[in-house]
């Protein structure tokens, strides 16, 4: 689903989602959305759970992991470990836990990959990056470069490393590392859903707010994850992990809840009475 489209509305667990893409299960993935259903382009606080930091520290490279590995950790492996979980992973987990965790719901979830793609870029032109990605080594991530750029040309829906594929059990595709089936969106999936950088209120993501993606940037003085910006813009990053902007969590859905509806906002896609 790309652009203003406007039949991608979802009723679920008693909140409105839109769909983002059919995965290649044929499960659905669909984003928070609000408490009522949102029209495109309208500005409001109601499309997201509320607001956190990625994680309430930035001063080493393992803060740009959904979970993170040692402090100070002197290779890679170490620092993107999947053993400690971020500050916005527990937000998200316990936003789950009371909206989700022992309702009927539950039983409708699917586990697919969320991806956290901390893979380095390979073709990095300034020697100010070492790019060894751990500990307070200066490193650029591959979202470190824009869509555009030659350094970063190819969107993906696949996560090139096992480690940043986070699932629940299912360890063939993913690591594993979960406990609930439910994530952020990659700025890959922004940006094939019609972000780009700049500034666009025309594409169902826009919420008029500032919210986290999945996607790190890099590490330079401080660890960078990208956000959507309240224009819309999808390669937006100004601040460090720190920051306390907005949640969309992200589900991976059953086909059989969209049963009944036609995806408008009047009449979504929901679970057949």
């Amino acid at each position: 689903y790309r652009g203003n489209v406007t039949n991608n509305y979802v009723k679920f667990a008693d909140k409105y989602w839109r769909i983002v893409r059919i995965n290649g299960d044929g499960t659905v993935r669909v984003i928070y959305d609000g408490t009522s259903a949102h029209a495109n382009g309208e500005a409001s606080a109601d499309r997201q759970i509320g607001t956190s930091a990625f994680n309430s520290s930035y001063n080493d490279n393992a803060y740009v992991g959904y979970m993170y590995g040692k402090i100070g950790a002197s290779t890679y492996a170490d620092a993107h470990a999947n053993t400690n979980n971020s500050t916005i992973k527990t937000y998200i987990d316990n936003w789950y836990k009371t909206n989700i965790v022992g309702t009927t719901n539950e039983q409708y979830l699917a586990d697919n990959v969320f991806c956290n793609d901390r893979s380095i870029s390979g073709n990095i032109p300034d020697s100010n990056f070492n790019n060894l990605g751990y500990g307070t080594n200066t490193t650029a991530y591959r979202w470190y470069y824009f869509a555009d750029s030659s350094y970063n040309n190819k969107m993906m829906l696949m996560c090139p490393q096992k480690n940043d594929a986070f699932t629940v059990s299912d360890t063939t595709n993913g690591n594993g590392a979960l406990t609930y089936p439910v994530g952020l969106l990659s700025t890959d999936e922004i940006v094939l859903a019609g972000g780009w950088y700049a500034s666009n209120s025309g594409y169902y993501l826009f919420t008029g707010q500032i919210w986290w993606t999945s996607s790190p940037e890099g590490y330079d003085n401080g660890a960078y994850v990208h956000y959507v910006y309240s224009s819309g813009n999808a390669g937006y990053v100004d601040d460090g992990v720190y920051y306390d902007v907005g949640v969309r969590p992200v589900f991976n859905l059953k086909a059989e809840v969209l049963a009944q509806g036609s995806g408008t906002a009047t009449d979504p896609y929901r679970i057949s009475s």
